[in-house]
């Protein structure tokens, strides 16, 4: 037999054992413990709630398909370092690190439709190298657990809310969510996976597609690669100007939330050709960026 090149094609083979020893249980996830959603649980037991924070209540018990909006906020905590060789090639020595810096999860649904129930931002003993504020929001100080002003929680509580909001079945709404997803599931500092338990070494998220609805997806116009900007979408769908001086993980996650909620309205109407259509053709006067920005970018 003679395989050449143009012959070879790769191919992954998957075999599945189909007996009573394959059958996944997943019966724990009816016994997941959520009084993290309910109760406060500070960093040192320091209360320093945030006074547009509500926690949730029993009635509100999140379930299968329960929709929440959510927006990360990260800061460098390693530098990228690179070497030049000898042929002039750039490598990679040792990557960059970003940690989770600040997580907000809102109500998406009920009276409390856009009312925040978590907003944790989270203590940290390491070294940050760049707090990356005209992204992040986050400030020198904010995670430093002696001189915070902030609802500190430890990482380990940031990441079991989220954990069980994963396992109880909710959907979650966001901007870019799917990277955040990917960046948080490469931090090697917490045991936790937001897949099922385990004793791993690192943060092993697996998040469903059909529990994530992301707004960089469902506004993607048609026949472009490019991303829409969450503040270009919310200039030029909501008429609302956000980030006008830094980021915000609860004004990003309710904004998020309400694209979402103009997306339903285009569908159920029957029009959504006609706003991307619009969308597309107001990007281009502008560079798909709202009024104040592109003016800025053209001084």
């Amino acid at each position: 037999m003679d395989f050449t090149p143009k012959w070879k094609m790769p191919s992954v083979l998957c075999f599945q054992l189909k007996s009573e020893h394959s059958v996944v249980d997943n019966s724990w996830k009816e016994r997941i413990d959520t009084r993290l959603l309910y109760e406060d649980f500070y960093y040192l037991g320091i209360p320093r709630r945030e006074e547009q924070t509500v926690l949730l209540k029993p009635n509100e018990a999140p379930k299968k398909g329960t929709l929440v909006a959510l927006d990360a906020e990260f800061v460098s905590l390693q530098k990228e370092e690179n070497e030049v060789k000898a042929d002039g090639m750039k490598v990679i020595v040792r990557p960059s690190r970003l940690g989770l810096a600040r997580v907000s999860v809102l109500r998406g649904q009920g009276e409390l439709e856009g009312v925040p129930f978590v907003d944790d931002y989270i203590a940290t003993r390491e070294p940050v190298v760049d707090f990356l504020t005209s992204y992040s929001g986050i400030h020198p100080g904010d995670l430093d657990p002696m001189s915070s002003r902030r609802a500190l929680v430890s990482l380990k509580v940031a990441y079991k809310r989220m954990w069980i909001l994963l396992n109880l079945g909710c959907t979650f709404v966001g901007h870019g969510l799917l990277q955040d997803f990917r960046i948080i599931s490469t931090s090697p500092i917490h045991p936790i996976s937001l897949s099922a338990p385990t004793n791993h070494s690192t943060i092993d998220i697996h998040v469903p597609r059909d529990q994530v609805i992301d707004t960089v997806d469902i506004y993607a116009l048609r026949n472009s690669q490019r991303k829409l900007s969450l503040r270009f979408l919310a200039w030029v769908v909501l008429n609302d100007h956000i980030q006008t001086e830094t980021h915000d993980s609860i004004e990003d996650s309710r904004t998020a939330l309400r694209l979402y909620r103009k997306y339903q309205e285009y569908v159920d109407a029957g029009v959504l050709e006609e706003v991307f259509d619009r969308i597309y053709q107001e990007g281009l006067k502008g560079g798909f960026k709202p009024p104040a920005m592109a003016t800025m970018g053209s001084m």
